[in-house]
């Protein structure tokens, strides 16, 4: 018996069919996915069925984070997301079971593009302590103008976040993130590495100098790109240029010699 003669049987009752939605949606993606479990072949080739379920992830992952900027988190239902990408709510638990899985995944991309975007810039040349701050802010300014989304919607989850790493013993990593992934903490880590050698001032303690260079960075671009408008009518700045003024004194603060990596 294939997948949809067995969906046929499972809504029907005595010849009367039973309407979809009396259904969970968790419980047809199970009898789709008993069939996968089975071995059962699908008739499109598994490479082109891998490609569409990648572009389909990213698609929800785009409009359920913009939703979420433009709404807030809690005004958005998980039919509201599936609405935005033209889908049935059935596919959306196909790949996330609930609204927690499915903020989370948007943190993780969030995370990873960035993490992967230091990572090159350190892989392409050895850095100095200072010249990985400047990079960390660099990525950072850059990604802001490409994608302000990004910190905004870091801003509406940051309250889950912090609560959810602070926990001694959770278990949120193992559950929501995927070995290898850029997490929490990474940043840090990247800052720290070759804190002592001569180029920042001496006397700097290296975690307390990365974890304030990290926050510091994110709370000034989420309030800059909450008033990037109001900001430029006012006094003729534009926010990016802003946010690069205020990275430059930091890395002038922080310098053995008082001036930025040239």
């Amino acid at each position: 018996m294939d997948s949809f003669q067995r969906l046929y049987r499972n809504f029907t009752k005595n010849g009367r069919v039973v309407y979809i939605h009396d259904f969970s949606a968790r419980g047809v993606c199970g009898i789709l996915g008993e069939e996968r479990k089975r071995g059962r072949r699908h008739t499109v080739p598994q490479m082109k069925y891998e490609k569409h379920n990648a572009r389909q992830y990213e698609q929800i992952l785009r409009a359920a984070r913009q939703l979420f900027v433009e709404k807030g988190i809690e005004r958005v239902s998980f039919s509201a997301v599936a609405d935005s990408c033209g889908i049935a709510r059935a596919t959306l638990y196909k790949y996330f079971p609930d609204k927690e899985s499915l903020l989370w995944a948007i943190h993780r991309q969030a995370l990873r593009t960035f993490g992967n975007a230091l990572l090159a810039r350190a892989e392409a040349r050895p850095l100095t302590a200072l010249e990985r701050f400047s990079v960390y802010f660099e990525e950072l300014a850059r990604r802001f103008e490409l994608d302000p989304d990004f910190l905004l919607f870091f801003d509406l989850f940051e309250k889950t976040y912090q609560a959810e790493t602070a926990r001694r013993g959770s278990a949120v990593y193992e559950r929501m993130f995927r070995p290898g992934d850029f997490g929490s903490g990474d940043t840090a880590r990247f800052l720290c590495e070759n804190f002592n050698d001569g180029s920042l001032r001496a006397g700097l303690d290296a975690q307390l100098t990365a974890v304030s260079a990290t926050y510091t960075a994110v709370y000034v671009l989420i309030g800059l790109g909450k008033d990037r408008a109001p900001l430029s009518l006012k006094y003729g700045m534009e926010a990016p240029a802003m946010a690069r003024f205020l990275f430059d004194a930091f890395l002038r603060g922080i310098s053995a010699d008082g001036a930025p990596p040239r």
